[in-house]
């Protein structure tokens, strides 16, 4: 099961940097660049890959008509090195999970800095005419803050949000200061604090994905851009915005915080530039290139989907059992059933790798070796019988190894029952 787990995150892992892959390069030859379009196409692009997994068709793997075996696959590792350590199921799941934890740490850590900025803060009094003004325009309220600690505005909080602002807000000019008020005021109305805390969990948990991290990105420059073009509406002052960006922008630079930050140094030159030449688009070439775009992706997510297909274990087939025997020098003869119709699948439990011999590494031998496998009602492999080979002493390594395998037994009607499985063993040098 581990195996198969391992085997489905790399298959989804994949899916998920060709369909954001692709939407990038839809994008960019579309040149999709209004704000609000961008917003909402990488939400979607996102929303879709996290989905995935719950919309597209899994293989079942070891479900089987009447008379057919299941297989279980394994592979075992040439390289001196690494015949000794532990193998890659065992530590990849503890190595994801330390990950999302550290990355929650890193979140709870991000939310305890931002509460010490607030208590710190200094309540903004009294407040200059840019910031009533802002308000009036925003139509919304919010409580400001004075903080040396930050180099950038920001804003968290939902239902009493609080804007930080930097020491140097206090000498900027008036238009300037309106300009920044509108932009915080903005986020607070469009409630971005959630959007941006979503985001933070997803990349705690989707830590090791580079894909994810860049949708992400895409996502909070693109929501930016719409608060810049909203600022620039309800101001009506683009050059004041502009130079407020470029006082924050030489301001040093702080830690990250989960807070929608004014200023990212990351941004600011895709920032100025779209506000320096503002994208019109048509209607009918916006809905000609998204359609163009949906069907890039559609056709990348098919090819992703049947080409990485993601697996799940096979349960009761709807076809009948098939009973068959087997005898060998293993010592086991009598009815065996075959997975599939009302028998269930064992499930192994206890999996050691077979070891490479010295005879086969030094003639680096390669290949697969296939065995038939009885696992009784115990849940104990009895009789191991070797169907394709491969010398040079991997066969014998792989049968002693098979024989300590240990299984949660098959069950049929309730009952523990023997069954059959084929067990392929893939041999690497590394």
């Amino acid at each position: 099961m581990s195996a198969l787990w391992t085997e489905n995150l790399a298959a989804y892992s994949i899916q998920v940097a060709l369909l954001v892959a692709m939407g990038g390069l839809a994008a960019a030859a579309l040149r999709l660049k209004q704000p609000r379009v961008m917003l909402t196409y990488w939400q979607a692009l996102l929303a879709v890959s996290l989905l995935l997994p719950l919309v597209e068709p899994w293989q079942r793997v070891g479900s089987a008509a009447a008379g057919s075996t299941l297989t279980f696959r394994l592979e075992a590792l040439g390289t001196e090195s690494l015949a000794h350590l532990v193998s890659f199921q065992a530590w990849v799941l503890p190595a994801l999970g330390a990950g999302v934890c550290a990355a929650l740490l890193r979140l709870a850590v991000g939310f305890w800095r931002l509460r010490h900025y607030r208590r710190t803060a200094l309540p903004m009094a009294p407040w200059p005419d840019a910031l009533r003004e802002a308000q009036a325009l925003a139509g919304v309220q919010a409580a400001f803050y004075l903080s040396d600690r930050l180099a950038s505005p920001a804003t968290f909080g939902w239902l009493e949000p609080a804007i930080l602002l930097p020491r140097c807000f206090e000498r900027m000019e008036g238009s300037r200061q309106r300009a920044i008020a509108c932009h915080e005021l903005v986020h607070v109305a469009r409630r971005d604090w959630l959007a941006n805390l979503g985001e933070e969990l997803i990349l705690a948990f989707y830590w090791f994905h580079p894909a994810v991290w860049w949708a992400v990105r895409s996502i909070r420059l693109a929501r930016e851009h719409v608060v810049d073009c909203e600022v620039v509406a309800l101001t009506g002052a683009r050059k004041p915005y502009l130079q407020a960006l470029l006082e924050i922008a030489a301001a040093p630079r702080l830690l990250p915080v989960p807070a929608p930050l004014f200023l990212t140094e990351s941004q600011l030159a895709r920032r100025v530039a779209a506000l320096l030449k503002e994208v019109r688009m048509s209607k009918p070439r916006i809905i000609a290139s998204l359609v163009v775009a949906v069907g890039l992706l559609a056709a990348a997510g098919w090819w992703g989907v049947h080409t990485f297909r993601l697996k799940s274990p096979a349960g009761n087939a709807a076809a009948t059992h098939g009973v068959g025997a087997i005898s060998s020098s293993g010592g086991y003869s009598g009815s065996v059933y075959n997975v599939g119709g009302d028998v269930t699948t064992p499930v192994v439990v206890y999996q050691p790798l077979p070891k490479y011999t010295q005879e086969a590494r030094a003639a680096k031998l390669q290949g697969t070796d296939a065995c038939w496998v009885v696992v009784d009602a115990t849940g104990a492999v009895t009789d191991v019988r070797l169907t394709r080979s491969l010398g040079k002493g991997l066969d014998e390594s792989a049968i002693q190894t098979l024989r300590t395998w240990k299984f949660k037994p098959a069950m049929r009607k309730g009952k523990p029952v023997p069954v059959r499985v084929l067990v392929e063993t893939s041999f690497r040098m590394f």
